[in-house]
């Protein structure tokens, strides 16, 4: 029994140690979307893209899922979505900047993609206007119904590896801990 559970635990760590060396994804453009080309869109944030867009907020997600990819030969390993409040964009994107929704693409121990979306026309704010008295939003003399900026967030190699390397061990404490509070009151039990 210990030596299936130390050879589950062996290929466990070792997938682990794989999937965290893997080449990290590059920071995707959006499709059927201008680029811009804003300061702080560009040399204000050299790390972040913008792009004016008339995609909706699901294509512009799933678009962008479609191409933030981690690939292991011809397995592409699933990331997942985290929905923020939009209050968030000031402190995960960037400050000052209008937001109707920000979501996480995540690949966990590795890197983020944050997917700020911002559409004048469904901006609560904008609620009581007239449709004409919206706000509109444009690049080079194009009116757009969105603009959608995005900031990746990755971590060091030897930081997800020293991070993986401390959970096995932290995980191995928790569970004689686990046991030795089970037999604790399991004796406690049995003096009663």
């Amino acid at each position: 029994m210990k030596k299936t559970a130390v050879i589950a635990n062996l290929v466990i760590f070792l997938t682990g140690v794989i999937y965290l060396v893997l080449p990290s994804p590059f920071l995707p453009d959006l499709s059927e979307s201008a680029r811009s080309d804003e300061a702080g869109d560009t040399w204000q944030h050299p790390d972040q893209k913008g792009f004016y867009s008339n995609l909706t907020r699901s294509q512009v997600l799933s678009d962008l899922q479609s191409k933030f990819i981690i690939k292991w030969g011809n397995i592409v390993l699933p990331s997942y979505r985290l929905n923020y409040r939009v209050e968030e964009a000031y402190e995960l994107v960037r400050d000052q900047l209008n937001s109707n929704y920000l979501e996480e693409i995540v690949y966990p121990l590795r890197e983020s993609l944050f997917v700020n979306g911002w559409e004048p026309k469904n901006a609560p704010r904008f609620a009581t206007l007239a449709k004409k008295d919206v706000p509109k939003i444009s690049l080079h003399g194009v009116v757009y119904d969105a603009k959608i900026t995005l900031r990746p967030v990755s971590s060091s190699l030897w930081s997800r590896l020293l991070i993986w390397f401390l959970i096995f061990p932290a995980t191995y404490l928790v569970y004689l801990s686990f046991l030795h509070t089970l037999s604790s009151s399991r004796m406690r039990g049995s003096i009663k």
